[in-house]
């Protein structure tokens, strides 16, 4: 059930998306969270069997999905399943899947600033953030990374803590995804920004 649409189907990405809201929740891939909480072999070996399907489709930046907020939810999505997404796998079968994380870590410190102000920016900017921190190679991000997200702080959300959807949904994704990026910055023992 993505944006309202139900859909039965194995094969997601052979579904003609019947939204765009469909397809963003689709390619954003907030559904890992349903299938890792689940947790068995078979919800490990669908969600392996679609995000490597994604890759092999859309990997290289070709077709849907490739705005700057998706693709951050997406590595966000992708970094937090990791150890359920590449266990029970070789480290050749698992190439793919951490080259795909880096295309899109350089994808969002590239256009991180087309995405829109508000929810979208904290996507991409904290999907940016947490692969800074947590692949190798991707340090050259770091600073860049937390300083843009500490500017769309001070722009994006007025000193009452609103910000300018008014949504209360919007607001409670910010404040989960400003929580992930303190985490991130504790863990790594960078300061964090007030």
């Amino acid at each position: 059930l993505l944006a309202g649409h139900m859909v039965e189907t194995l094969e997601p990405w052979s579904v003609e998306a019947p939204s765009l809201g469909f397809s963003a929740e689709l390619h954003g891939m907030g559904w890992l969270d349903h299938l890792a909480a689940n947790g068995d072999r078979n919800a490990r070996l669908a969600a392996q069997g679609w995000v490597f399907d994604w890759i092999e489709r859309f990997g290289m930046g070709d077709g849907p999905g490739w705005e700057p907020d998706l693709v951050g939810r997406r590595v966000l999505r992708w970094l937090h399943h990791a150890i359920f997404l590449t266990s029970a796998r070789t480290g050749a079968e698992n190439q793919p899947f951490f080259a795909a994380l880096g295309r899109q870590t350089a994808f969002l410190a590239r256009r991180w600033q087309a995405a829109q102000p508000g929810l979208p920016r904290f996507e991409a900017l904290t999907g940016l953030l947490y692969a800074a921190y947590a692949l190798l190679g991707m340090d050259g991000y770091r600073e860049a990374a937390t300083r843009a997200l500490a500017t769309a702080c001070d722009t994006d959300i007025d000193p009452e803590g609103a910000i300018a959807s008014r949504n209360p949904e919007d607001l409670l994704e910010v404040f989960t995804l400003l929580t992930w990026a303190k985490l991130a910055l504790e863990d790594a023992e960078a300061p964090t920004p007030q």
